[in-house]
């Protein structure tokens, strides 16, 4: 099992926050400094110069059963709007005064109210920029096979910015004690109205026993449902080495506070390992069917990072509609949407419907 982020969040709730952070002073000109994934220091856009960032300060786990104790709020003021093009909610800092939709690119937004919520303890800093984002997304749409190929030639990254989502991880040790019942197929002989075969049995035997595995960094998502299906695209993140919660790293970029709590998260940690546990502990075992398996679990020692994941959000147009797409910010990995070329599909349909046929008429001559 990969520790490093091959998980899936629940239902969220509905809760996000978008927030533009305070920015640094350039000590050269006095311009804004942003974020250069490239150069992993601050740099002033007006000048160039550059400011060094500490990355060896790395993020700390925190006791789970502090998560509701220790809250403490962004402490920037914020504003919830609705895109009234695809009914996405984003807040954005009040300092803001044209917010766009980062899902469709309209500026037709609402205001609908204020929203804080729990700031993070760690950030895993962008590792590309978003040049680089464009290149990537550019190469993965060139690669999709039923995408039209007008799109695939003229397809270009629009309103693309870098954005970190939020996300829960978890490490717990845990000791589980387990009993069931498990099946083995065997074959015997048999002999009927003259003529032998091959008859297939079960052979049952009860299995027990304890295992214990150590859980680290289980990822968990806590942004809304409609991205998570494509950040479990985009991985791995290498959640080990976050840095402790810096805002330098956002400076230039936005961020996204989770929908779905700390405590939520936790319950779909745990389901995720007991699947885990569950494989593990079948895998010591030869069967082919089983009958039952009970598993006790025990957690101990949890703790807790919430993080913000590096993530370039954008969408190309392609005949009046646009197809969002999503790049991890570390390793440039590309998930999304794209155009699909009706002709292609009906062509593939044809040509595996040709070979059923093909296969049928062969197993018509076997047999006969």
């Amino acid at each position: 099992m990969e520790d490093n982020g091959n998980f899936n969040g629940a239902e969220p709730e509905k809760r996000e926050v978008k927030v533009d952070t305070h920015v640094s002073k350039c000590p050269t000109c006095g311009a804004n400094l942003v974020y250069c994934p490239e150069l992993k220091k601050l740099r002033c856009d007006f000048c160039n110069n550059t400011v060094d960032i500490d990355l060896s300060d790395y993020a700390e786990e925190i006791d789970f059963r502090k998560i509701i104790d220790d809250f403490q709020g962004w402490g920037d003021e914020t504003r919830l709007f609705q895109c009234s093009n695809c009914g996405a909610r984003t807040i954005v800092s009040k300092k803001e005064l044209s917010p766009v939709c980062p899902y469709c690119g309209t500026s037709n937004v609402v205001e609908e109210q204020d929203i804080v919520g729990l700031k993070p303890n760690a950030v895993l800093p962008f590792l590309i920029g978003r040049e680089e984002a464009g290149s990537r997304f550019k190469k993965w749409v060139r690669k999709k096979f039923f995408a039209p190929r007008a799109y695939k030639k003229s397809a270009k990254p629009e309103n693309l910015h870098g954005n970190y989502y939020p996300a829960f991880t978890f490490d717990s040790n845990t000791f589980s004690s387990y009993f069931g019942t498990l099946g083995e197929y065997y074959y015997v002989t048999v002999r009927r109205n003259g003529q032998t075969h091959q008859e297939r049995r079960i052979r049952y035997f009860n299995v027990s026993g304890t295992y214990s595995y150590f859980f680290n960094d289980v990822l968990v998502y806590a942004n809304r449902s409609r991205d998570e299906k494509y950040m479990s695209k985009i991985l791995p993140f290498m959640t080990d080495y976050a840095q402790k919660y810096n805002e330098n790293f956002l400076h230039g970029f936005s961020a996204s506070q989770y929908e779905k709590d700390g405590t939520v998260c936790w319950q779909e940690a745990q389901e995720r390992m007991k699947n885990y546990l569950k494989k593990a502990i079948l895998a010591q075992y030869r069967y082919d069917v089983v009958v039952s398996l009970n598993i006790n679990t025990s957690h101990n020692n949890v703790t807790y990072k919430y993080m913000l994941l590096p993530v370039y959000v954008g969408h190309s147009a392609f005949r009046k509609k646009n197809y969002n797409f999503y790049v991890n910010g570390q390793n440039g990995n590309v998930a999304g949407k794209t155009p699909v070329s009706a002709a292609k599909v009906s062509i593939l349909s044809i040509i595996g419907a040709a070979i059923l046929a093909g296969l049928g008429v062969l197993i018509y001559f076997l047999a006969t």
